[in-house]
């Protein structure tokens, strides 16, 4: 079952952090503790993009690679990072569609298979810290 054109104004609504709410705080998620990447809600950025049926959802935030060796390993624990930030984000959309004075129905959102992609952009190759921006989309099919 697809949306209506009123569900997706609703959708829209609920997404939209251009104006009156930051993209960064509309979550609560509180990373563990314990070593390796630390990623705190004012580091990450989800986003959201309807295409038809299909809506993206893209985390983005910046890391330390460090040693070469390790950076492999630190990729990793950024991308379980964003996938938890990925999850709470859908999480909290579906929990405001659901309001009565939203839609008022629950949004099925299905993750489309093979639908996992991450980006990594170096922002300077010759730095000790060697930064880099980890981008993680994956996305869902709505109904």
């Amino acid at each position: 079952m697809s949306l209506s054109f009123e569900e997706i104004n609703v959708l829209g609504n609920i997404t939209n952090d251009s104006y009156g709410r930051g993209s960064t705080d509309s979550y609560d998620y509180k990373p563990r503790s314990g070593g390796g990447v630390r990623v705190s809600d004012s580091s990450v950025v989800v986003k959201s993009s309807i295409d038809g049926d299909i809506m993206h959802v893209t985390a983005l935030t910046i890391i330390n690679l460090g040693h070469i060796g390790m950076q492999h390993q630190e990729i990793a624990k950024c991308e379980n990072e964003l996938n938890q930030h990925i999850k709470n984000y859908l999480s909290n959309v579906k929990k405001e569609f659901k309001k009565k004075e939203n839609a008022g129905r629950a949004l099925k959102a299905k993750q489309v298979k093979d639908s996992e992609i991450t980006d990594i952009d170096m922002i300077n190759h010759y730095a000790a810290t060697r930064q880099a921006y980890v981008k993680r989309t994956i996305c869902f099919e709505l109904g």
